[in-house]
């Protein structure tokens, strides 16, 4: 079960990664409001035209709002986890949450016979 939700993930970012859309110019003359000076790990979001502030733990995210927070991946009920959205998967909504990576185990014979090709 765990490693088909790995799959998944890797799924999700490689799809993320290789598609893009086109965005609007942004307006010189609209000013963007201002950022605090503290607490704040300055992101921009593609096709945004101002920076803000990334979510912090326990935030909603998706791909309307900014990305989590350094450290932090956007996860979704089903455990999918994301550290940014695309804009194409509208339906991914989730909160910033601290994600642990499990290592994944290999037996002792496929070590040994990497350090024989070494």
């Amino acid at each position: 079960m765990e490693n088909c939700c790995i799959l998944r993930l890797f799924i999700l970012v490689s799809l993320g990664s290789s598609m893009t859309l086109a965005c609007g110019k942004c307006d010189p003359d609209v000013p963007c409001p201002p950022l605090p000076s503290k607490n704040c790990d300055v992101v921009q979001r593609p096709c945004h035209c101002c920076r803000e502030c990334a979510r912090r733990l326990g935030d909603h995210c998706s791909w309307a709002t900014a990305r989590c927070a350094s450290g932090l991946m956007c996860v979704n009920d089903d455990g999918e986890a994301l550290v940014k959205v695309p804009r194409f998967l509208t339906y991914f909504k989730g909160t910033c949450q601290f994600v642990v990576i499990q290592p994944i185990v290999v037996e002792n014979t496929d070590v040994i016979e990497r350090r024989q090709r070494i």
